[in-house]
């Protein structure tokens, strides 16, 4: 197993893009690093890559000192982050306001029940969340997913998924005075723990993710730097059902130019593999979708590889504060978008978006594009789709979505990242991956390290509060509680369609479809009025 797979040699492969000209140039030649015919093909396969490359560092070299007076043609890896090579910019330019409006919300029906619960729907009558009387709040994702968030009055909060076979226990905590949030995760029989600092702006409170422990300066530097030649590095996880789900849309690089394209690798598959569990814990079956919007291009896992380094810089200059005993300060923007320039974002789990007032499901592995801040007390901001796993939301969009949301995309990239960062120290001069220098060896813990120790006994109060939720949701939705006054009617009983009805049964009620489109475990049916989703023959949206 090579790669994660077996894979030919690409026709563009931006590890070699990313070093000074082409890797496998004279220069790498002359160190007879590659035999005649086989470096004389890569060689030809990076010159048509290079040559803007090599004409924008010309450039740079020429305006050294100069004020800089646009961005270059081409994003490098820090000057210009964001838009991927060959891509058009899209609207809403780097720097310039995010027109995702202040508080900005979407339409939705609340109907309450005898008991004080409530549901809340959707504009195509899809349940999205369940309130039940004793607190909890049960989420319902388009894709089947579901996620029971209750508060305790000792401050804890804990997010389970549907049937309680992980999720985390979220709790505040002092160190020096200053603020931290604390998150026990249960994954896979694996309990863990996180830290995160409360960032409070525009009156929305963000949890931004906080390594327990740094590492040299040096060794985040080394990160980004080129290797002495391209590596070849084989990762072990080709043979395993989750990227065989995942295979059709997102493949490693065949070869490493520094250790920034393999942190990219690294936290794109820890993303996917996460995703494809959760989806098993959640107890819904993981067929292979039909991969109709096309795979991961390379020019935008080269914009995920300009984050990841833009997040490696983000650590470093932590690190550097927090040894001069400075914490981050949370009263400007939070780093999500602070410095009002573009930020890649990879979708972690099912996340709903909007398009107008039309609800899009956001799939693990989608990739968004952030172009500058949105307006102070914005709760939403609108982002571009620069890879999607699903024609529902087609690259090129833009969608609305949530800034919590956001973040959490970032804290997880982070976070990947982060262990990707350790795995890279722990295995170098293994499997083909190069020594490490002296001098970028070892961490260090945080400050607030020592006073991180996971929940004990977290899985079982996942597991009951989880079983507690459920059962209240379900008295809940089966008081059929009618529409508040000034609210839209519903249908009649007997003629609407729900979620979890079979295909049968909403053929019965509506009849049968003018289109209908088969994406393996997915099928979408269209009417006059509603766009119905199955997965697995039982109903999980209606638009």
């Amino acid at each position: 197993m090579d790669c994660g797979g077996d894979h030919g040699p690409p026709t563009h492969c931006p590890t070699y893009a990313r070093t000074k000209g082409c890797p496998l140039n004279a220069r790498f030649a002359s160190r007879n690093l590659i035999s005649g015919a086989v470096s004389l093909a890569l060689v030809a396969l990076c010159i048509a890559p290079a040559t803007p490359l090599l004409a924008q560092e010309q450039l740079r070299e020429k305006d050294k000192g100069k004020e800089k007076r646009r961005e270059p043609a081409r994003p490098g890896p820090v000057e210009a982050p964001g838009r991927p090579a060959g891509r058009p910019e899209p609207a809403g330019r780097p720097g310039a306001p995010n027109p995702g409006g202040p508080g900005r919300e979407h339409p939705v029906t609340v109907l309450r029940t005898r008991d004080g619960g409530e549901i809340h729907r959707a504009p195509g009558g899809a349940i999205r969340e369940v309130h039940t009387p004793g607190g909890a709040v049960i989420h319902y994702a388009p894709d089947g997913m579901r996620r029971v968030e209750v508060a305790r009055p000792d401050g804890r909060v804990f997010f389970a998924n549907g049937n309680g076979h992980g999720g985390y226990i979220q709790r505040p905590f002092l160190v020096h005075g200053q603020p931290f949030v604390q998150r026990t995760y249960v994954e896979h029989g694996v309990t863990y723990a996180r830290v995160y600092r409360p960032w409070v702006y525009g009156g929305v409170t963000f949890n931004v993710y906080m390594p327990n422990h740094y590492y040299r300066p040096a060794y985040y530097s080394y990160a980004y730097r080129p290797w002495p030649r391209p590596v070849q590095y084989r990762w072990g996880w080709g043979g395993r059902p989750w990227y065989g789900y995942y295979h059709g849309y997102y493949a490693p690089y065949p070869y490493y130019a520094s250790p920034v394209f393999w942190l990219t690798d690294f936290m794109v598959a820890a993303t996917l593999e996460s995703a494809y569990q959760a989806q098993l814990d959640n107890g819904s079956a993981a067929a292979p979708p039909a991969y109709d919007a096309g795979a991961m291009s390379p020019e935008v896992k080269q914009a995920i590889s300009d984050e990841v380094r833009r997040q490696v810089d983000q650590e470093r200059a932590e690190q550097q504060a927090m040894g001069q005993g400075v914490y981050p300060s949370a009263g400007g923007p939070p780093p999500l978008f602070s410095d009002n320039v573009s930020r890649i974002f990879l979708v972690a789990s099912g996340t709903v978006a909007y398009a107008g007032a039309q609800e899009r499901l956001l799939s693990p592995g989608d990739v968004l594009q952030l172009n500058g801040a949105p307006p102070p007390n914005a709760t939403f901001a609108n982002v571009v789709v620069l890879a999607s796993r699903d024609m529902d939301v087609p690259r090129g969009s833009t969608v609305s979505v949530s800034l919590l949301d956001l973040q959490e995309m970032q804290n997880r990239m982070r976070a990947n990242i982060d262990q990707g960062l350790g795995d890279l120290q722990t295995h170098q001069g293994q499997d083909g991956l190069p020594p490490l220098p002296p001098q970028t060896m070892g961490a260090s813990d945080a400050a607030y390290a020592s006073a991180v120790q996971p929940d004990a006994n977290a899985a079982g109060e996942l597991t009951q509060v989880a079983q507690e939720a459920n059962a209240s949701g379900q008295s809940v939705l089966s008081q059929n509680p009618q529409p508040d006054p000034g609210q839209a009617p519903q249908p009649a009983p007997g003629q609407s369609i729900s979620l979890g009805m079979s295909q049968a049964q909403v053929r019965a009620i509506l009849g049968n479809p003018k289109q209908t489109a088969n994406l393996g475990a997915k099928r979408i049916e269209i009417y006059q009025d509603f766009k119905v989703t199955y997965i697995n023959g039982s109903v999980t949206d209606i638009q």
